[in-house]
């Protein structure tokens, strides 16, 4: 019995480690405003439309749609299922907060 302690409690703290670096980060708006042109591009154009991953999405307008239904908001912010195989940085995910807070303004 005595034996089975040990590897219980290595386990329970193994998952526990697992379970909290699963956390996701949540965004926060600093309270800047944010434009498509000035701040946002250079941020979907590195991590979206380089690897060929939706290479519609290269301008504001191939964006409009994604931002109008709500599946950039839900996968980058929410989810922050995208973009695939890496992440963004919180700094990244803060300003893409306060664009979304903001309305998405393009200029």
């Amino acid at each position: 019995m005595r034996k089975l302690i040990y590897p219980v409690l290595f386990g329970a703290a193994l998952m526990l480690t697992l379970f909290s670096a699963c956390k996701k980060y949540s965004p926060q708006c600093d309270g800047s405003s944010p434009t498509y042109n000035a701040d946002v591009k250079s941020i979907i154009n590195a991590n979206c439309t380089s690897s060929g991953c939706h290479p519609s999405i290269s301008s504001y307008n191939g964006l409009r749609t994604y931002l109008n239904n709500g599946s950039f908001s839900k996968e980058v912010l929410e989810n922050q299922s995208m973009p695939k195989g890496s992440s963004l940085s919180n700094g990244e995910l803060d300003l893409l907060q306060c664009w979304h807070d903001n309305g998405y303004p393009e200029s």
